[in-house]
């Protein structure tokens, strides 16, 4: 081993406080577009939602601009989102969404996209609006979170 130089130690346990995330795979789809949310993922005061976006049946059509998504708990207000990122492949394009944190992650969530915007080349660049809503609900069960503890604390009661 080379002097200063640390082996890794790789640890597949989980750590309460670490980061961590739940599959979802949940899908909205209409004629033109389908909607796919894949992961949600838990990083310190940050949640967030990854998903895949694909136009269909048309292939000269882009989407315009990133896709708000509204996410909210069942019985609470709408996260606050901070930023979203989108990785462009022709008809096909990841998404990322970052939320704030809500107090009690397990939880019921529903999700809500009202409009996809489109742009493709017809003599110049046409833009089109679809309009939706793309909706998704899901839950987050506490046995998602690592050690089957929620975020107040309190251990999953097994019968």
């Amino acid at each position: 081993m080379h002097r200063g130089v640390r082996e890794i130690e790789i640890s597949r346990t989980r750590v309460d406080g670490a980061p961590w995330a739940v599959a979802l795979n949940e899908a909205a789809t209409t004629d033109e577009v389908r909607i796919t949310l894949l992961a949600l993922t838990v990083v310190d005061d940050v949640i967030r939602v990854s998903g895949i976006v694909r136009v269909v049946r048309r292939p000269d059509v882009k989407l315009s601009n990133v896709p708000a998504l509204a996410l909210a708990t069942l019985d609470g207000p709408p996260l606050e989102l901070l930023r979203a990122h989108v990785l462009p492949n022709e008809r096909l394009v990841w998404i990322s969404w970052t939320f704030e944190r809500p107090a009690d992650i397990c939880a019921e969530y529903e999700g809500r996209i009202d409009h996809i915007d489109l742009a493709y080349r017809a003599g110049g660049i046409v833009r089109e609006a679809l309009t939706g809503p793309w909706v998704f609900t899901f839950s987050i069960p506490n046995e998602s979170r690592p050690g089957g503890r929620s975020d107040r604390g309190d251990a999953v009661v097994e019968a």
